[in-house]
């Protein structure tokens, strides 16, 4: 019985160091909402596309508990991955002049939200934003 219980320890803390390493370690469909975390990488099904975010680069958003002239803007930085070619480094805007969408081969990657959102008295960790993204296909495509 102690042996069995031993070799589930070991096994349960190989997986969970495996998971630690890739913390989302999955793949996700196109057309669909997805979450990712800085430092997280996700492959997108179908797409010859790996993404992964790397970090928030800028964030200037107006807190949510301040009155601001202007909305402000927070700049995403990914590295896209493709077989077919070398890897993309693209960055990505909440502020939609600016650029919440970029392409990448047939796929457009579009930036949804950028949590979590800013307060005046609560600065925001790297480690804490998660981005949430979407992959489609081009238009033309």
């Amino acid at each position: 019985m102690r042996r069995r219980s031993a070799a589930l320890a070991v096994s349960l803390t190989i997986a969970l160091a495996a998971c630690a390493e890739n913390p989302t370690g999955s793949s996700v469909a196109t057309g669909s909402e997805f979450q990712l975390r800085a430092g997280e990488s996700v492959a997108i099904e179908g797409a010859d596309l790996g993404l992964r975010f790397d970090v928030v680069a800028s964030d200037s958003r107006c807190p949510a508990d301040v009155v601001c002239v202007t909305l402000g803007d927070a700049e995403a930085v990914f590295t896209a991955t493709q077989t077919s070619g070398p890897a993309t480094s693209l960055t990505l805007h909440t502020a939609p002049r600016d650029g919440q969408r970029a392409t990448v081969g047939a796929w457009t990657l579009t930036l949804v939200r950028l949590d979590p959102y800013p307060y005046s008295a609560r600065p925001i960790s790297p480690g804490d934003y998660r981005a949430s993204l979407r992959v489609d296909p081009s238009a033309g495509s």
